[in-house]
């Protein structure tokens, strides 16, 4: 690996970090706007926690796609299964500690989520530059990438029934 891909690999995942950490803040220091719910948590759910991986992933993504010209379909199916394989990590782990332990505990979720953005761009590089045929074709990362996005701002307002959307409070 390049310096600068190291270096870019690392300022992904700090970026992530810290802007997912302030994405949790965000709807209550907004005083509840609707607008900032789609993006931000506005329960505890693990759902709308997913939100903390996915749009920081998507906005750094959009950044090395205009400034980093890393447009290649390639790239995009390589950033999208990470990002999928993060936010599985933190479904699976919440939901396997808990139902073991019977709690949840801010510093396991913290762990948690610090894991699944280093799963996120790990696989996705991994996934980059180890697998060259797993390539979809730039329409199909992009409708996956509005598929997630429209479940994100619909079950913000209309969550389903199912533990995952439910907070464990």
């Amino acid at each position: 690996m390049k310096i600068r891909e190291g270096a870019n690999l690392l300022a992904g995942i700090l970026f992530t970090i810290t802007a997912g950490t302030l994405l949790h803040f965000c709807y209550e220091w907004s005083g509840e706007n609707p607008f900032v719910a789609l993006f931000a948590p506005v329960s505890e759910s693990v759902w709308e926690h997913l939100k903390l991986l996915f749009f920081p992933v998507l906005v750094y993504t959009l950044f090395e796609i205009i400034v980093l010209f890393k447009a290649s379909g390639r790239f995009l199916t390589a950033r999208v299964a990470g990002v999928i394989l993060g936010m599985f990590f933190i479904l699976a782990a919440f939901f396997t500690y808990t139902g073991i332990i019977g709690k949840d505990f801010l510093a396991a979720d913290i762990l948690i989520f610090a894991l699944s953005v280093l799963i996120t761009f790990l696989a996705s590089r991994f996934l980059e530059v180890r697998c060259p045929a797993f390539n979809l074709p730039l329409l199909a990362n992009y409708a996956l990438l509005l598929l997630l996005v429209t479940c994100f701002f619909s079950f913000t307002f209309s969550p389903p029934g199912l533990p995952m959307f439910q907070s464990p409070v």
